[in-house]
């Protein structure tokens, strides 16, 4: 027989264990985010063993909270602080969220709680890498590998890069707090680096059985268009961000097949895509347009418009997206990026073209952990007609696929272009 209980805690695990982590470490004080990550894994192991005797509580979230403040209050006593600490003082420093109050400092800020907490933990105190990774960690819940494989790095590598910039915030004193009104434009750049990755995890799961996530995309999407309305946040690049978000989630309908399997851009169904979102995606690109500094998001965002605005994927507009991918280049660099770039060369000049551009990308040691990169050549390969060549690309696909993970629809979909190559 299932047990409801542990899907409802692994789910609740998915969606709210960063969540009471960062506020864990708000209420414990700098350092203690080590410490508010153990004590959310053993209250919701906790509840894994006590919900399936005693029944789901009415409240899960409350009683989890209320488990996590008290194992808090235990350890600050055993630790011996100078003035006594009670469960009832500690309620008082953070909104109960039964009531849904929301915490005083934060209300005049922004009306959303864990878009504070993204701030909180955006410290300028660490580089803007270490503070992206270290909140999806610590405040969205995302594990170690899934961050690794959204920054094209080895999991030991992003799992030290947390380790370090927790010791960073703990030898610096830095309260896990909310920021006052006049810090948050300074840390808005990693909070929107932050969204961009917890987005495109939620749009493409990186790992397990899910292609979408639809609960990342709709908490990304929700938290970029806040940042887009807010006052002192709603600057020119947040409303990027925000028609980014929606333009892209708007293709999501059409984005699996009945048989779960991936359906690729060219060859997505777009009656399906929604209106309403591209509607709001083209609102928040115009209002991205008010200031006079271009950002990666201005670019990104016009892409996701430019693919929005076709009709078909013969109709797009090819040689104003590889104007804009230039563009984007020269402000964010990356392998990816070049390789989206390749992309847009291969529709407007063809697929030998497209393979040229893709050629500087050989050997590079991020690439090599990016299995799209071998599928990418294999499309171009089989436009040229070479079969084997494409087939062999394939193959190195699902190989990196195997070494660094993917997402078993995606997974499915090389294997099934492989298998008709062999055909």
């Amino acid at each position: 027989m299932a047990n409801p209980a542990g899907g409802l805690i692994e789910g609740l695990f998915r969606t709210e264990a960063g969540h009471l982590t960062a506020r864990l470490a708000r209420l414990l004080g700098p350092g203690k985010l080590d410490e508010a990550e153990e004590i959310v894994q053993s209250v919701l192991t906790k509840a894994l063993h006590v919900w399936p005797r005693t029944s789901i509580p009415d409240n899960p979230m409350g009683w989890l909270w209320r488990a996590a403040r008290n194992e808090a209050v235990d350890g600050l006593r055993r630790r011996r602080f100078t003035a006594p600490i009670t469960p009832e003082d500690l309620a008082d420093s953070l909104p109960d969220p039964t009531t849904g109050g929301d915490d005083p400092r934060f209300v005049a800020e922004l009306s959303n709680e864990k878009l504070g907490l993204i701030f909180a933990c955006c410290h300028p105190v660490l580089a803007v890498e270490a503070r992206v990774a270290l909140t999806l960690k610590a405040v969205c819940g995302l594990g170690t590998g899934q961050i690794a494989r959204a920054f094209l790095l080895s999991e030991p590598t992003v799992a030290q890069r947390i380790t370090r910039a927790k010791a960073r915030l703990a030898d610096a004193r830095v309260p896990f707090a909310i920021p006052a009104g006049s810090e948050l434009p300074g840390r808005l750049e990693a909070v929107l680096g932050t969204l961009y990755l917890l987005f495109n995890e939620g749009v493409g799961s990186s790992d397990g059985e899910e292609l979408i996530r639809a609960d990342l995309v709709s908490e990304a999407l929700q938290l970029a268009r806040h940042l887009a309305d807010h006052p002192v946040t709603g600057r020119p690049e947040a409303e990027a961000m925000a028609a980014l978000t929606c333009l892209t989630a708007a293709r999501l309908p059409a984005r699996q097949g009945a048989d779960g399997l991936p359906v690729l851009l060219a060859d997505q169904d777009r009656d399906a895509w929604h209106q309403g979102l591209i509607a709001a995606g083209f609102r928040h690109l115009k209002a991205s347009m008010a200031g006079s500094t271009e950002t990666r998001w201005h670019l990104e965002a016009a892409i996701a418009a430019a693919h929005a605005a076709a009709p078909t994927w013969g109709d797009t507009d090819w040689p104003h997206i590889v104007i804009l991918y230039d563009r984007l280049i020269r402000l964010a660099p990356g392998p990816v990026t070049l390789l989206n770039r390749a992309v847009a060369v291969g529709e407007r000049d063809g697929p030998s073209a497209g393979l040229s551009a893709l050629a500087p990308l050989e050997g590079d040691g991020l690439i090599a952990r990016y299995p799209l990169f071998a599928a990418t050549k294999a499309a171009m390969l089989e436009r040229l007609g070479d079969r084997a060549g494409a087939a062999e690309q394939l193959r190195q696909a699902l190989d990196i696929a195997d070494r660094v993970g993917i997402n078993q629809p995606d997974r499915r979909l090389l294997a099934a272009r492989l298998d008709r190559m062999m055909e």
